[in-house]
């Protein structure tokens, strides 16, 4: 009789097809909170994705190509994930390169800050699953928005936000 692994609750095997749906708002730059409306967009990803893939494309739909070091994700229940900041590993930290997204749960709300520096803050839901045949042709291969409101915030030579 062959052995198997038993499963863990909250790691039980999703059906290939389905993916995240992940709504994210810019709520501050720089350390200021940002006028109404707020810039949004909402993300396709795979569970088996990284949260260090999601921070990349979040990211870049944010149009920020030069991030100083350092970014983070804070959980509902106290727990963080992230980047240590000019290599230090900390304890309280989970490396994000290594943390997937199936820890994740339809509603769930997380903050993600790009650039401890310069803390560009974003609010974070699960909006829910999605089949990625609905907004794209394949599975993603990684993190894509499908779906944007707002403009980013404008930004000048120095890197902080106009507006």
């Amino acid at each position: 009789m062959q052995k198997t692994k038993p499963l863990q609750a909250n790691r039980l095997p999703l059906p290939e097809m389905r993916c995240l749906s992940i709504g994210v708002t810019l709520r501050a730059c720089t350390g200021r909170a940002l006028t109404l409306p707020r810039p949004e967009r909402v993300l396709i990803a795979s569970p088996r994705h990284t949260f260090a893939d999601l921070a990349l494309a979040i990211d870049e739909a944010f149009g920020r190509w030069e991030l100083g070091s350092g970014r983070e994700y804070s959980f509902e229940d106290g727990s963080r994930a992230g980047e240590a900041v000019d290599g230090l590993r900390r304890r309280d930290l989970v490396d994000d390169r290594r943390a997937r997204l199936y820890r994740l749960r339809e509603g769930e709300r997380f903050v993600y800050l790009a650039d401890t520096g310069e803390r560009w803050e974003h609010e974070c839901v699960v909006v829910g699953w999605i089949d990625p045949d609905e907004v794209l042709l394949d599975g993603p291969s990684h993190p894509v928005v499908y779906q944007a409101r707002g403009r980013n915030p404008a930004v000048v030579a120095d890197g902080r936000p106009t507006g």
